[in-house]
């Protein structure tokens, strides 16, 4: 409360942001969070979704505020926010993807779980790992087939070596964790990517509440995961 007032006093415009002065608050990493926090909540409304979609269009707009404009869609519920991210999801900056494909994480509409699991063949990784990471978040079962075709996909491969995001795939298929997870999880156990086969086991721990790591190898451990998933 207190840093609220000191705010109020050093910084008397923020009572009365509007749009591109909120935009410049929530994006400054020099400001306290409390006040980042507060201008992003201002933003973050049916009312200014037209100025965000603006802002995040504009090439003059700084990187750091295009983004905030685009996040601070994905708490806004109606169909104009929704319109909006689909619009940024195709953009060709891909940190504008990213950054739509975390607004739809925050904003949980399984009605758009598609078109995140579009963006795991993205031309961009670390758009693909965004999309994985909203899949995560938006625990739809019908993307495990996605995450699956994307694991196994041979352009997430370098000169033969398993790319750094394909944790992520698994990550996300484990956060889903519903009865449709353990045969993806366990599938993915047989991976060559020990990050991958490490991920694989943490989602199978997790839906099933129990370990099989103690007093057996890591074959044994995996081999009874198999047996378990295929109860």
């Amino acid at each position: 409360m207190w840093l609220a007032l000191f705010a109020a006093l050093v910084f008397p415009r923020v009572a009365f942001a509007g749009v591109p002065e909120d935009l410049a608050l929530a994006a400054d990493t020099d400001l306290p969070t409390e006040l980042r926090q507060a201008a992003f909540g201002r933003l973050a409304v049916p009312d200014s979704v037209p100025a965000l979609t603006r802002f995040g269009d504009a090439a003059d707009t700084p990187k750091p505020q295009r983004w905030v404009a685009i996040r601070a869609l994905g708490p806004v519920k109606d169909d104009a926010a929704r319109v909006a991210l689909l619009h940024f999801l195709a953009a060709t900056d891909a940190s504008a993807r990213m950054a739509a494909l975390g607004a739809i994480g925050d904003r949980g509409d399984l009605s758009l779980s598609g078109y995140a699991a579009a963006r795991l063949t993205d031309p961009a990784l670390l758009v693909r790992a965004a999309a994985a990471d909203a899949l995560a978040r938006l625990r739809d079962p019908s993307t495990l087939a996605d995450l699956e075709r994307a694991l196994q996909d041979p352009t997430n491969h370098y000169r033969g070596t398993s790319l750094w995001f394909r944790r992520h795939l698994v990550e996300a298929m484990g956060a889903i964790g519903t009865e449709a997870a353990p045969p993806y999880l366990a599938r993915a156990l047989d991976d060559p990517d020990a990050e991958v086969v490490s991920a694989a086991i943490l989602g199978l721990e997790k839906a099933a509440g129990f370990s099989y790591r103690e007093g057996r190898t890591p074959d044994q451990e995996r081999t009874a995961w198999k047996r378990w998933a295929g109860r």
